[in-house]
């Protein structure tokens, strides 16, 4: 019985890692994703576009870019933002003037007035065609989280670093009570497996690799359901 119990504890503290990470590095595709449905067509390149990953509803980050004229002459383009609001995306426009080339960082502020959809911050910005002066955009989206009233910032390390504490502490279980089994070995490589993907999805997540964060989402859920059904709750040994 104390076994069941242990074993028990161990796949919980375990999942309770693996989960916490999937959640985490979900929401921030779901802001990436969001975000790319107000994307404006452009024919020029991708803005550098600088936003923060994570946001407490009482912070406040700054939206950052910079803009650039190419050209010998000076330019009159002009830029675009929709950044998100409560009652939906609020469009602002400014034209500015450029000597030439001139660099130029541009700064917007975002706090808890700008969520959408529960949790997330969306932001788009264009900068128009201005004669030989080739159009751009970007877009990011920020996911308003956070932990014990810490920033986002801080929330975001919390869950990284206790995540993994929690799927060590749970393999190290796991491993206590069934190391003298070598059919539990099979399960330790798959629990293994999982955790990598799962922390690499986070991991991707930082830098806004927001596709391959999807494909290893998903493939964890997956994997996940695998081991769930074949060596956790059914395991072979039960069924035969």
């Amino acid at each position: 019985m104390r076994s069941r119990l242990l074993s028990l504890l161990a796949i919980l503290l375990f999942l309770a890692g693996v989960l916490s990470q999937l959640l985490l590095s979900g929401g921030v595709v779901w802001a990436e994703v969001e975000a790319s449905t107000y994307e404006t067509e452009t024919t020029g390149g991708s803005l550098s576009l600088d936003c923060p990953l994570l946001l407490s509803a009482s912070e406040t980050g700054m939206i950052t870019t910079s803009i650039i004229n190419t050209l010998d002459q000076a330019a009159l383009p002009t830029i675009t933002t929709k950044i998100s609001t409560s009652g939906g995306m609020k469009n602002q426009s400014q034209t500015l003037s450029f000597a030439p080339h001139e660099t130029r960082s541009l700064q917007w502020p975002v706090n808890g007035s700008n969520v959408i959809f529960g949790r997330l911050i969306l932001v788009n910005v264009m900068q128009g065609r201005y004669g030989d002066l080739a159009s751009h955009s970007s877009f990011c989206g920020v996911l308003v989280f956070s932990l014990f009233n810490l920033t986002g910032s801080q929330s975001l390390v919390l869950v990284f670093v206790g995540s993994l504490f929690l799927i060590l502490a749970g393999g190290i279980l796991w491993q206590g009570i069934h190391a003298p089994h070598a059919a539990m070995d099979q399960t330790l490589k798959a629990c293994g497996g999982l955790a990598g993907v799962s922390t690499l999805a986070l991991l991707t997540a930082l830098p806004r690799w927001w596709g391959l964060t999807l494909f290893l989402d998903a493939f964890a859920l997956i994997m996940l359901t695998v081991i769930l059904t074949e060596f956790l709750l059914f395991p072979k040994s039960d069924k035969n």
